[in-house]
């Protein structure tokens, strides 16, 4: 076997040392850089571990030797905008009585950012709820949202906002421009009846039965 020079040695050392410098220079390719793989790897196996998301990469280097590398994927776009589970017990508390606008102004304010490092939008906030079952805030305990007073009369929902506009129906609202709160007692359930029942164009449903 020819031995190695000392002037060989040297140059041999220096390559090795001028290696990343060669491997990101702008001038080498990415064939070039696969060119330097096949010159310096044999083979790669890889496998998975027991830990999620983290593979080994079992590298076999051309003089023989080996070397196993543990590599992390990337996240999915479900994983990427997980949010910590403080933070969505804290959206489910103030869906209680705060709607999506209120939620997103809050956390605005505060200076807060959604999983993609932009603000937070309503849309952000409904997907939050949608994807955690977080329901929407609810009306007080024996009363009705607008949907609810159109689906109990059969009537559409401009027909419930016309009742309101007229002050046949007097809803209240925890605060400016909340959901309205609707409470029908006895003789107002009458009153609905009998208004839609002289309407030309709209058609009673049966009354709603209460135990």
């Amino acid at each position: 076997m020819r031995a190695v020079t000392a002037e060989q040695k040297r140059q041999i050392l220096a390559l090795a040392q001028n290696f990343p410098r060669l491997w990101s220079a702008p001038t080498t390719t990415a064939r070039d850089r696969k060119r330097i793989l096949r010159l310096l790897v044999r083979d790669i196996t890889v496998t998975r571990g027991p830990e999620p998301k983290i593979v080994r990469l079992h590298v076999r280097w051309q003089g023989g030797e080996t070397e196993i590398l543990p590599l992390r994927l990337p996240q999915n776009r479900a994983e990427a905008i997980r949010y910590p589970e403080a933070f969505v017990a804290r959206i489910r508390g103030l869906s209680i009585d705060h709607l999506d606008g209120d939620i997103v102004a809050l956390l605005r304010a505060e200076g807060q950012r959604s999983a993609t490092g932009k603000p937070f939008t309503v849309g952000a906030i409904r997907w939050i709820r949608y994807k955690h079952r977080i329901s929407a805030p609810k009306p007080p305990a024996g009363s009705l949202s607008v949907r609810q007073v159109g689906e109990r009369y059969g009537v559409s929902l401009w027909v419930v906002h016309y009742w309101i506009a007229r002050g046949i129906i007097s809803p209240t609202r925890s605060r400016p421009k909340g959901p309205y709160a609707i409470t029908i007692d006895a003789a107002l359930d009458q009153r609905l009846r009998t208004w839609i029942a002289k309407s030309g164009h709209l058609h009673p449903t049966p009354p709603t039965l209460t135990a």
